[in-house]
């Protein structure tokens, strides 16, 4: 009798082990469909960059950053950044961009992606600084533009005075003649002063919008490989 119960004992016991490796394994097999689902999608994701359905793209792989952000966040990440750097993007945003792959690098420090978003962050620091300095000189070249407009009207105005004076120089003392000549140079000298330091900031301005130029152009060869590798 005690033999018998202790072999139902084993069985129950064995049927209960059974139960738990069975539901062991299904939970294996849904968590790795899903992982597969989650691949799949950021495939798709990065098809629809591709082809500029940026909206989509970026919809699609926050889907998967939020579903698997332990498996599959690095890789979200990473087309987050590529989303938002892209300059065909309506909605690009460099800050946001760089947001990303800043996450990448130190959420995900023994990522693959790593390094490579790295280098992405140095190079997207460089273009929004070359773009701040280019918008403060594009704003001095303007302040200076009206300053520039506003010594014209004194030298005009100038002008006008001295050449009064050279009528009747019998209404205007030899004295404030020659102060108005002096002014009148000055103005001048400012003028030519004022220009010269116009046309530095230009040729600075023109030389950042060169250096943006090579650097937005890594956007562009990396979305070309990627249309290239996305089956």
């Amino acid at each position: 009798m005690g033999q018998e119960r202790s072999r139902k004992g084993k069985h129950l016991l064995f049927r209960f082990a059974c139960c738990v490796g069975i539901s062991l394994g299904l939970c294996g097999c849904v968590q790795l469909l899903n992982q597969l689902q989650g691949e799949q999608d950021l495939r798709e994701a990065r098809q629809l960059t591709s082809t500029g359905q940026y909206s989509a793209s970026e919809k699609k792989t926050l889907s998967v950053l939020e579903a698997f952000p332990r498996t599959l966040g690095d890789e979200a990440l990473f087309q987050m950044g590529l989303i938002y750097s892209l300059p065909n993007n309506p909605s690009v945003d460099y800050e946001k961009s760089k947001v990303f792959f800043e996450r990448l690098v130190t959420q995900y420090p023994d990522s693959s992606r790593k390094e490579e978003a790295a280098a992405w962050v140095f190079a997207l620091n460089k273009i929004l600084d070359n773009e701040k300095e280019s918008f403060e000189l594009q704003k001095k070249v303007r302040l200076l533009d009206q300053t520039a407009e506003m010594r014209g009207k004194m030298i005009r105005q100038l002008q006008e005075e001295l050449k009064d004076r050279k009528k009747d120089p019998t209404q205007h003392p030899e004295q404030r003649l020659q102060l108005v000549q002096e002014e009148l140079e000055d103005r001048k000298r400012e003028i030519t002063e004022y220009l010269e330091t116009v046309g530095q900031l230009q040729n600075r301005v023109i030389e950042l919008e060169s250096q943006l130029a090579k650097f937005k152009s890594i956007d562009l060869t990396i979305e070309q490989k990627k249309r290239a590798t996305v089956p």
